[in-house]
């Protein structure tokens, strides 16, 4: 593995770190905060690619589990016991499954982008509802209709994410550009029907991510 590749992860891992911290209450919805860390979770997946956007969550919760507190409630080993741990765990899952879904597009836009990273949050949420549920269930001992009448909240968070997702696949180009890794791609920004990107210029990130060169593996 290269510098550039460490760096790169440790940057999106420590951007995971921020995204958790801050937290914007909702007037209307004291209980729901807006928070940016499944938006770095995705921004991973989408800008390192599927296997580095992985390893980038897992540095992360192998930093909060070995107890750094740099979950929203702490830090330590016992944290697994605690009812969102499974949004936490499922941040590899969502990096690799958008990564690696966008690497398998002959061409990229804006719009494949959402879907791609949509699914990723998708399945980052079935983990999380998942595990929340046992854990309120079993553990807590709250029973499981208690457990279930939590999910509500969790769904305001889903829309949340999705248009921060939504966001993030209109800023994307700029952002790759701003970055220095799409050296060679022209992008068309024209909202979520934007015009397409031959894979075969995908940008470095993702290339030197996705197909590691001789001497990396």
């Amino acid at each position: 593995m290269t510098t550039k590749r460490l760096i790169r992860i440790s940057y999106f891992a420590m951007l995971t770190i921020i995204g958790g911290l801050i937290s914007i209450e909702i007037p209307f919805a004291p209980t729901v905060k807006i928070t940016f860390q499944t938006l770095f979770v995705a921004a991973s997946g989408l800008i390192l690619g599927g296997r580095d956007g992985m390893y980038a969550q897992i540095v992360y919760i192998v930093i909060g589990l070995v107890g750094v507190p740099v979950f929203s409630r702490g830090g330590g080993i016992t944290y697994v016991l605690q009812p969102s741990f499974g949004y936490i765990l499922s941040f590899p899952v969502q990096a690799f499954l958008t990564g690696f879904l966008v690497s398998k597009q002959k061409t990229v836009t804006s719009g494949k982008l959402f879907l791609c990273a949509s699914a990723g949050v998708l399945a980052s949420y079935a983990i999380g509802i998942t595990y929340q549920v046992l854990i309120v269930a079993f553990y807590i001992g709250n029973g499981l209709l208690a457990a279930i009448a939590g999910i509500p909240g969790v769904l305001i968070m889903l829309v949340k994410d999705i248009i921060l997702i939504y966001l993030l696949c209109l800023m994307y180009p700029r952002i790759m550009t701003m970055i220095g890794a799409a050296k060679k791609q022209k992008f068309e920004d024209n909202g979520l029907d934007g015009g397409a990107v031959s894979s075969d210029t995908r940008t470095e990130a993702a290339a030197t991510t996705d197909k590691p060169s001789p001497q990396q593996k």
